[in-house]
């Protein structure tokens, strides 16, 4: 039997975060759902809250650096918000969901999507602002409605379709085309 990696129980965390919400991250469970020991686990992870501080890490390296990571690779700052956009359209969108959920009963979780939010927020208004020729604030504005709205369409009930998600991503396109390009 290959040996479980510390990513392993980070990544089997975020799937079962993602299904069953944070009661799935009890350690028993976890063991249980990765057919391995208590040791194994321990092996990694003093107890729960180093587990959560690791998974919260995990969480932001996947969901957002790596992403960050991918959308660099265009040279051109519009085209890397095309490519943001399209990088995120084929997330899982099941774990994001769960985590600000979660947040509304842990502080450290809270506290963790904070910093990630304005990671994420930072950057996409960094593109803004490489690609059009607009204030800091502008930029914030628009990349906080960019990013509210693919937030608020996986914390809603109601389905929202790839296809609904892309016509909403094309309204920013089109409003951000109405802007001066940055020369």
């Amino acid at each position: 039997m290959k040996r479980f990696a510390k990513t392993d129980w980070l990544d089997l965390g975020l799937k079962s975060l993602a299904k069953d919400g944070p009661a799935a991250l009890r350690i028993d469970a976890l063991c249980e759902t990765a057919g391995r020991t208590k040791g194994s686990y321990y092996h990694h992870f003093s107890g729960r809250e180093d587990f959560t501080a690791g998974l919260l890490e995990h969480w932001a390296q996947k969901l957002t650096e790596a992403v960050i990571d991918k959308t660099e690779r265009q040279e051109d700052p519009v085209e890397k918000l095309i490519a943001l956009n399209r990088i995120t359209d084929g997330l899982d969108m099941g774990v994001e969901t769960a985590l600000r959920r979660w947040a509304g009963t842990d502080k450290a979780v809270a506290a963790a999507i904070a910093k990630v939010d304005k990671r994420r927020i930072d950057y996409v208004a960094s593109l803004l602002m490489q690609a059009k020729d607009i204030p800091a604030s502008q930029a914030i504005d628009l990349a906080v409605m960019n990013y509210t709205s693919l937030i608020g369409t996986q914390l809603m009930f109601t389905e929202i379709t790839r296809e609904r998600r892309q016509r909403i991503a094309r309204i920013f396109v089109d409003i951000l085309d109405t802007l001066p390009d940055h020369t």
